[in-house]
């Protein structure tokens, strides 16, 4: 397929076959700053989690050799939490990447273009990312929807403020056949609590258990899982500094007790002066401690975008926590995907139609994709005049119904 009344070029489109994939890793291995290309295993990891026809290419017919590729993009099927506990599927967008002897001539906004056609024919509802780059993505209707903290623990300081029952050793650590039977059924319990969770199927789960060599930043260990009837924690040991430091892959915790006996061992830890660790907004661990200080937050990031592809059945598909009765009106200038709705909550479930009022609240897509699982309130955006009420009482009554008792928490990069 050509692409060329978009891009003014004879760059043309398709969909990969079996035969684009070695130069598909080797591109992306170029774009993102790899020093190999994926091993065999991780290549066939890759595999197993996309279809070719949910893999986009553009390549230049006219290349000095050959017709090399200069496109790439992807998505994988998914499943997201929303707010209320359902699980809806999401196009998670990945592996985007434009070859730096191509850039300014269309190819990014083709390939998402050519993905959004799929989705919409689909009737997907949500797409999700990842972002490598914050500002690319609002463009198409991204919003910030997770974020997380990344945290230091000074362990000479941490000290939980609740002692442990002397008797009783509710963790234990565990490998092989106890991990792999245990730890995927604790996250699927996790994250049908927690808005923003991405749940793991099969192929997820293969390559995050093989933990394997090649995935391991240098000079750290394999990962060490800790479990506990309702949670699990894994780490690395990290000798490239001295002392030693653990660097903590996950603290999933399905309840607060759990939350508290794992990180009671975590910053328990001989021979370590400190632990790392990205955690979510709302955790409540400096708070577990007699110092809270003993916390350091080094950087706050976005870990997952939302973008809404059909703003009625969002809408309809999670809970609210009080009462509306709003005017929405959504842009979208990407797609023209908005609309102007009535949007009814009662007793925590949405009606949402169109309407021909005047809006008493206004925002664009991208907008209503960080609001959307409750992360950042509406107040936030109006107040960097991103969001418009007709009055503070209509934006508090908003804020009020979006709200959610836990921070959205993505939990697994892709």
């Amino acid at each position: 397929m050509s692409i060329s009344q978009a891009t003014s070029s004879d760059l043309t489109l398709a969909r990969a076959t079996d035969a684009d994939w070695d130069e598909i890793f080797a591109t992306d291995a170029r774009a993102f700053l790899m020093t190999d290309p994926l091993s065999a295993a991780e290549q066939a990891d890759l595999r197993g989690k996309v279809d070719n026809r949910d893999v986009v290419l553009v390549r230049d017919p006219q290349g000095l050799v050959g017709a090399p590729l200069v496109g790439v993009s992807m998505f994988y099927r998914m499943a997201m939490t929303v707010p209320g506990g359902g699980q809806t599927p999401a196009a998670g967008l990945s592996w985007v990447s434009v070859a730096a002897t191509h850039r300014r001539r269309g190819i990014l906004r083709t390939m998402i273009t050519e993905l959004f056609d799929q989705w919409e024919s689909e009737d997907q509802v949500f797409a999700i990312l990842t972002a490598s780059e914050a500002t690319i993505y609002e463009r198409f209707g991204f919003g910030p929807a997770c974020h997380a903290h990344d945290v230091s623990i000074d362990l000479g300081a941490a000290k939980m403020r609740h002692r442990a029952d002397k008797h009783i050793s509710p963790v234990n650590y565990a490998s092989g056949e106890d991990v792999a039977r245990r730890v995927p059924e604790i996250h699927a319990r996790w994250a049908a609590t927690r808005p923003g969770a991405l749940s793991r199927p099969a192929s997820w789960w293969e390559p995050i258990l093989a933990d394997r060599r090649s995935q391991r930043p240098a000079q750290t260990s394999g990962l060490h899982y800790l479990l506990h009837a309702d949670g699990y924690a894994s780490y690395r040991i990290n000798t490239s500094v001295e002392p030693a430091r653990g660097d903590i892959s996950e603290v999933v915790a399905v309840t607060e007790a759990a939350h508290t006996d794992l990180w009671r061992v975590l910053v328990g830890l001989d021979l370590m002066s400190s632990v790392t660790a990205s955690i979510p907004a709302d955790d409540p661990l400096p708070e577990k401690l007699t110092d809270h200080r003993a916390v350091s937050v080094t950087g706050v990031h976005d870990k997952m975008w939302l973008r809404i592809l059909e703003v009625e059945r969002a809408l309809q598909s999670r809970t609210y926590s009080a009462d509306l009765d709003v005017v929405l009106e959504v842009t979208d200038e990407f797609r023209g995907r908005g609309g102007v709705f009535d949007l009814s909550v009662r007793d925590g479930a949405a009606t949402v139609t169109p309407s021909t009022s005047a809006p008493t609240i206004r925002m664009d897509i991208s907008a209503l994709g960080s609001v959307f699982l409750g992360g950042t309130p509406a107040r936030t955006l109006a107040a960097a005049e991103r969001v418009w009420a007709a009055d503070a009482a209509t934006l508090r009554a908003f804020d009020r119904a979006f709200a959610t008792d836990r921070a959205p928490y993505s939990g697994t990069f892709f």
